[in-house]
């Protein structure tokens, strides 16, 4: 193993022996130097070496936490707002989950509804 990958997992086994709660975050600079690491000697011999999951590993990669922070006020959600139907239902006509877990049902059959399904079909898919 490189110098440096050995450095590196010792790096996360001190890191891990001083934490304080079993799920606490990766300090931002030891998980940079993982990613610099992962850009040297490939993200598979990083995570073997460091235990820190490959996706992580990633340029631009982030994990929960390390995101942009929105600005004060600005909703996490996207709303859409559809004219009434002639004859409202209870019972949506279609109800799609996407793999990030986002629900949508559509009560109404209409055109914006049906592009709104393909659309969200074509992103990724849905479930």
């Amino acid at each position: 193993m490189d110098e440096s990958l050995v450095g590196l997992r010792a790096a996360f086994d001190a890191w891990r022996s001083r934490k304080q709660h079993p799920r606490e975050a990766v300090p931002g600079a030891l998980l940079e130097r993982a990613r610099a690491a992962a850009r040297r000697h490939g993200a598979a011999a990083v995570a073997r070496a460091t235990k820190v999951e490959r996706g992580r590993l990633a340029l631009g990669a982030k994990g929960p936490g390390e995101g942009e922070v929105t600005a004060a006020g600005a909703p996490a959600y996207s709303r859409l707002e559809m004219p009434a139907s002639k004859t409202p239902t209870s019972r949506p006509f279609a109800e799609v989950e996407t793999p990030t877990g986002l629900k949508v049902r559509l009560f109404t059959d209409t055109g914006e509804a049906l592009g709104l399904l393909s659309a969200l079909f074509g992103v990724g898919g849905a479930r």
